[in-house]
């Protein structure tokens, strides 16, 4: 019985993905890929289909013939399934093993182009109107119809390397990724919590309307990208391995801090010994 403990699907993906991107894939990799393959196909194997009339032979002596050596194909079918599938997941958990070892170079491997992606579209951010809503931009212009076409690919560009960055993640089992806003924490982090930010409310009053402002724009790709590149307060980056959670972490101690803050306007000295324990910890 071929189960879960057998699914290559995350990993071959992940495999394709770095391939895609023109990254070192062991061959090692590929060679076990061959053998998950082979193991597959023994699993799958069928025996022949039953006879129809046009089967049945003239004679007794040739039915005879016929049964004995459809009755070899049906053993070496359900040989072929049973040692197929015993192999299957031994080598099933190698490949995966052998791809999880390689999604955090992988994905250390995606910064570079991220990062060059992230400075041309601040170019052509620095072209285009404050106001992006696409429904109000002058399309008959083409200092804004020019630069806007080559934020457009860019955009597309900065999509895939993050969807790639996905498929890499989820091969790799890494902590983290798949939880609230991952999606946003795999391309940008936000500031480090302070006493004073803490005081005056920036998760509230800044860093808070940045995040629902990209979770709104998200199905538009090329106002989403841009969106982020302007902020003042989340920092575009490419999330190395496991620090999609790292970075959910930093907007949890920011929710704690306000938690024993309280509600005054001005906390007291109290309440400011309470924020920095929670800083500290």
């Amino acid at each position: 019985m071929i189960t879960f403990d057998t699914d290559t699907g995350k990993a071959r993906k992940a495999v394709k993905a770095a391939e895609r991107r023109g990254l070192p894939v062991p061959q090692q990799i590929h060679d076990t890929a061959a053998m998950v393959d082979v193991a597959l196909k023994a699993a799958h194997m069928r025996p022949p289909q039953r006879p129809t009339v046009d089967d049945v032979p003239a004679t007794a002596e040739e039915l005879a013939a016929v049964i004995e050596e459809r009755a070899h194909q049906h053993r070496i079918a359900l040989a072929h399934q049973q040692v197929g599938t015993d192999f299957l997941e031994p080598i099933a958990r190698r490949f995966n093993a052998l791809v999880r070892d390689q999604v955090p170079g992988w994905i250390r491997a995606l910064q570079p182009e991220f990062n060059g992606l992230i400075k041309q579209l601040r170019t052509q951010s620095k072209k285009l109107p404050d106001n992006l809503d696409k429904n109000v931009l002058d399309w008959n212009d083409p200092a804004v119809t020019t630069p806007w076409e080559k934020a457009e690919g860019i955009a597309f560009q900065l999509d895939q390397i993050v969807s790639d960055r996905k498929d890499m993640a989820r091969a790799g089992d890494l902590q983290g990724e798949g939880g609230q806003d991952w999606a946003l924490y795999a391309v940008a982090k936000l500031p480090e919590p302070t006493t004073t930010g803490v005081v005056q409310h920036v998760l509230r009053t800044h860093i808070t309307p940045e995040i629902h402002q990209w979770q709104e724009l998200r199905h538009q790709p090329v106002s989403r990208w841009l969106q982020l590149v302007r902020s003042e307060h989340l920092t575009i980056e490419l999330a190395t391995p496991d620090e999609v959670r790292q970075r959910a972490a930093v907007r949890e101690k920011w929710v704690d801090a306000l938690q024993v803050r309280g509600v005054a306007p001005v906390p007291g000295e109290r309440a400011i010994k309470a924020i920095e324990s929670v800083l500290r910890s």
